[in-house]
């Protein structure tokens, strides 16, 4: 749901009237319009936006849409196969791979073949 960026175009309503007429019907409002300014002496006071909307604009905010994280995991996930990639190709592999393993050979630990 896009809301306005503009607090003038939101649907408002005077705290009086929430104290009046309850939570219930200031939340059908924020349901019905997506957010609602609460307003003192017709200054904007609060605005209110369910839990849904609150989390979907933190997340906005800190940049975690679902395909900021999407693309976040990949590039981690790429930079870990190029790590590995260039650790194989930088040439230790094949020179152990072209040894032939002896049995009973110890390899010490932490020792490249």
């Amino acid at each position: 749901m896009d809301l306005s960026l503009n607090l003038l175009d939101l649907e408002k309503t005077p705290a009086s009237d929430v104290k009046a007429k309850g939570w219930p019907d200031l939340m059908r409002k924020v349901l019905r319009s997506g957010a609602v300014v609460i307003t003192n002496h017709n200054h904007p006071q609060a605005v209110v936006v369910s839990a849904e909307e609150y989390q979907r604009l933190v997340d906005q905010a800190n940049g975690h849409s679902a395909g900021a994280q999407r693309a976040q995991s990949l590039q981690a996930l790429q930079a870990e196969f190029d790590a590995h990639l260039s650790s194989l190709q930088d040439g230790s592999l094949a020179r152990a791979l072209a040894r032939p393993a002896r049995r009973g050979r110890r390899i010490p630990l932490g020792k490249s073949l």
